[in-house]
């Protein structure tokens, strides 16, 4: 069964290219990248250079059940340390209960996870080899004390470069988790009514997430002037005739996230909030058009900020307009689509594509939404409408 996240032939040449060995992730993010295990604390993961479809997953025994979670037949799992389980005589075991008793019996009490990694390594003939660990090199001593001969880089950036282009297993998760967050948002707003709290929304939002199996990453629904705070939530606002109600959000399903903006007015809009949306949706637009191979993230920058500004907005600014993303928790992913930033657009990297407009006293607006780079151009993973629609 192929059911890893990574393109193992991209992993190959960046390990080549950075003259490694092995990799070894010690972040939640990275080990769930390398192993599709997603629960943080206690696990390493090591991925020899020899071996590239089978990673191998290290895990403390009271974590093992996690590892049936999301499993993947080519991740070989590895156990230490002690958790007391009983088993219950004469009762046949299911599959998954029959795997979990394998796991604990195999568990290395006399161990800790950097004695089974240089084990792991060691058995690969990589003792001297050199090795890419994705956090500084300190944190990786007893490793260093059980293989002194090891050759050991800290390559945080390597890992990030490998994670910036998903593979379709990948993008169909985030996918689905911006599906559902659309979903969320819809359902959301057509519940408002007059007097409705901040709280209430966010919390029809939150039920509809978890509703369609999957996790509230953030529920930021602003109200009126509150839109201009951000992703504050104050629950205690309410909406009244012609308030802005501002939907900033997402989720996590499957171990992906997703970042998702939507603006409505309710019953009334004002005229300068639908100028100021449809100048912001344009920017959008322009910042899609552009959006292909090759182009640079702060090519796409450029293009956003300058047509807000033709489009009404003039003096439009931003610190970014967008970003890329993925493994849940992990923050944003490259590219940032920011004037810094001259990362080449590639086919398979999902951004999270945005034109906000914060003003003090007023209101924040915004649009925001998900793509995914294709070979000539993008494709939209958000679709619903974009200008300042009125909730009646």
């Amino acid at each position: 069964m192929r059911c890893l996240f990574y393109d193992p032939q991209r992993v190959a040449d960046a390990m080549d290219e950075a003259g490694l060995d092995a990799l070894i992730a010690t972040s939640a993010a990275n080990v769930q990248y390398l192993t599709r295990f997603r629960r943080a604390g206690g696990a390493l993961a090591v991925l020899p250079r020899g071996d590239l479809k089978r990673p191998q997953l290290i895990v403390k025994s009271s974590s093992i059940s996690f590892s049936l979670e999301d499993p993947c037949d080519q991740v070989g799992v590895h156990v230490y340390g002690n958790f007391i389980r009983f088993v219950a005589e004469g009762v046949g075991l299911t599959d998954r209960e029959a795997r979990l008793l394998e796991l604990h019996n195999a568990s290395r009490q006399d161990a800790d996870p950097w004695t089974l990694a240089a084990e792991i390594l060691t058995a690969a003939g990589l003792h001297r080899g050199g090795v890419g660990v994705d956090a500084v090199l300190e944190s990786v001593s007893k490793l260093s004390a059980a293989l002194p001969e090891l050759k050991l880089k800290s390559t945080p950036d390597l890992f990030r470069r490998l994670r910036m282009v998903k593979t379709a297993e990948e993008i169909s998760r985030l996918a689905e988790a911006a599906r559902i967050t659309e979903h969320a948002i819809l359902t959301s707003v057509q519940s408002a009514f007059l007097g409705v709290t901040q709280r209430g929304l966010a919390r029809v939002f939150d039920h509809t997430a978890i509703e369609a199996n999957s996790f509230v990453r953030q529920d930021n629904v602003s109200i009126g002037r509150s839109a201009a705070f951000g992703n504050l939530n104050t629950p205690g606002d309410v909406v009244a005739d012609g308030d802005i109600i501002r939907y900033d959000v997402g989720v996590h399903y499957e171990g992906y996230a997703s970042d998702m903006a939507r603006c409505y007015a309710f019953r009334t809009a004002d005229d300068r909030a639908v100028r100021i949306q449809a100048a912001l949706v344009e920017g959008e637009r322009a910042l899609l058009d552009a959006v292909r191979p090759g182009v640079t993230a702060a090519q796409i920058f450029d293009v956003a900020v300058g047509a807000v500004r033709k489009a009404g907005i003039e003096a439009y600014d931003r610190t970014h307009v967008g970003h890329g993303i993925g493994i849940a928790g992990a923050g944003y992913d490259p590219p940032l689509l920011a004037p810094s930033d001259h990362t080449p657009l590639e086919p398979g990297i999902v951004l999270c594509v945005e034109t906000p407009y914060v003003e003090i006293g007023f209101a924040g607006l915004q649009v925001e939404d998900m793509i995914v780079v294709t070979e000539d151009g993008y494709r939209l993973m958000t679709n619903s409408a974009r200008h300042l629609r009125v909730v009646p």
